[in-house]
């Protein structure tokens, strides 16, 4: 070795040292971490769920069943450490049970738990009594529920396409339920009606045909918009507080339509 490279070489070892104390370190790293990714503490296991909070409309028991779904649903475990794993764990609890509509966050929580925040579909429609539906007619389960107001009843047989309008107008017209009962008009039962349209039933038996569901029916644009809808009972309800006296309302046309009893 020339002295100029001996020369060089001294140079370069106060830095070569460092560098490879700090490969070193990494490596020892990267092992404990790979090695703690399995270990209990730092493992979720889908298996094991305990419900930690629900909705005030879902009843204990529902809520438990739910929970107990998705332990029998979810199969495998997942790393705390890996959010790859972890993803595949929020894929895997929203698949799991159709009352799921999104999962919201995902939280590890050492040791070896992760805190899972849910957003749940509300029934709209009771089929046959007690089988509850989503807004988009995918059946849920069971209740019972604590809802107000509570999903209304599908009157008539409960053919497919009839269930799917039927649901989707029962979501439409939802958000207007606690303010007509409020003005005397209970909705209790929705049923199919000619040439496509949706009857709701009062529980003093008025029928106020809605008209087309837009989710429903391609040609339910051509109808006016739920609220205008809403309005015109409130136009009728002006002359027939709480619906006395009527037997039919027609709302889904440019101006309401009246047959009394």
């Amino acid at each position: 070795m020339t002295a100029d490279a001996a020369r060089r070489a001294r140079a370069a070892w106060p830095i070569a040292v460092p560098v490879l104390l700090l490969l070193g370190l990494a490596l020892v790293v990267l092992r404990a971490r790979q090695q703690l990714q399995r270990e209990p503490e730092f493992t979720v296991d889908p298996s094991r769920v305990q419900l930690v909070g629900r909705p005030a409309w879902m009843p204990e028991a529902v809520a438990a069943g739910l929970a107990t779904g998705i332990a029998a649903h979810v199969a495998g475990s997942a790393s705390l450490l890996r959010e790859d794993e972890l993803k595949w764990l929020s894929a895997a609890v929203l698949a799991s049970s159709p009352w799921i509509e999104a999962v919201e966050q995902v939280e590890p929580r050492w040791p070896g738990q992760a805190e899972i925040r849910v957003r749940l579909r509300q029934p709209v429609l009771a089929v046959e009594g007690d089988i509850l539906l989503a807004a988009d007619g995918r059946v849920l389960g069971f209740g019972p529920l604590a809802l107000a107001p509570a999903p209304l009843q599908l009157a008539g047989p409960p053919r497919d396409e009839a269930v799917l309008d039927c649901a989707a107008a029962s979501d439409e017209v939802r958000p207007f339920r606690p303010a007509l009962e409020d003005a005397g008009v209970r909705l209790v039962s929705v049923r199919p009606d000619l040439n496509d349209t949706l009857t709701f039933i009062t529980d003093a038996g008025v029928e106020l045909c809605w008209g087309r569901a837009r989710r429903a029916s391609r040609l339910a644009y051509l109808d006016i918009a739920p609220v205008q809808r809403i309005e015109h009972l409130r136009q009728v309800l002006i002359d027939f507080p709480g619906l006395q006296g009527v037997r039919r309302v027609e709302l889904w046309l440019d101006r309401p339509q009246v047959t009394a009893r």
